[in-house]
């Protein structure tokens, strides 16, 4: 059940402004706790909370767990090649880290669905709004900046290039799932289910 569908109180704004708060209070709060143990299990509450809301089913699942499958690759690949170091030692990412990636997928097909189709807005607002999360989540965790200048100017490349690739994704995923939840109504026209 998707509560924002079935309410005739809640629109589409109301959903884009509960996924940009559910967004902001997991963000915080994976990031404050910097837990390996407390991390997923916001997760875990965040996604269970998304998909009663607003969630797209499987098509937005499989999405959120490709983007975590990519974040956690590009995360050991920072890690490794000291873009990123762990209280001033090399290290692998640690597992709260991770953990913001799905959560920020949850907001691909909601509170940034108005940007698919804009390339050149996502890559500006990827570079800038990436480079500035790192740098937040920076000084908010025991994680560095190998670099002071080329670690966010890395990160800002590689969000002007992974967000809006990310949305298109989303736009595909969207565009195919809308199209299969038609179905043949009796007079032999399709019709949403």
């Amino acid at each position: 059940m998707n509560v924002f569908k079935s309410s005739r109180w809640a629109g589409p704004a109301t959903a884009k402004v509960a996924n940009v708060l559910m967004f902001n209070v997991s963000w915080f709060a994976i990031l404050l706790t910097q837990s390996s143990f407390l991390a997923p299990v916001i997760v875990l509450l965040h996604l269970s909370a998304h998909f009663y809301c607003m969630g797209k089913g499987r098509p937005e699942l499989l999405l959120i767990a490709g983007v975590t499958v990519f974040g956690f690759a590009i995360d050991q690949i920072l890690f490794a090649a000291g873009v990123f170091n762990l209280e001033g030692q090399s290290a692998y990412a640690p597992l709260w880290l991770t953990c913001l990636w799905p959560v920020f997928a949850s907001t691909l097909m909601h509170a940034f669905d108005w940007l698919q189709n804009r390339i050149i807005l996502s890559t500006i607002f990827g570079a800038v709004g990436g480079a500035m999360s790192y740098i937040a989540g920076v000084r908010l965790t025991s994680i560095e900046f190998g670099s002071l200048f080329w670690g966010p100017v890395i990160i800002g490349a590689l969000w002007a290039v992974a967000f809006p690739l990310f949305l298109k994704i989303a736009a595909k995923i969207s565009r195919s799932s809308d199209g299969g939840a038609l179905a043949k109504s009796p007079a032999g026209q399709r019709s949403p289910v």
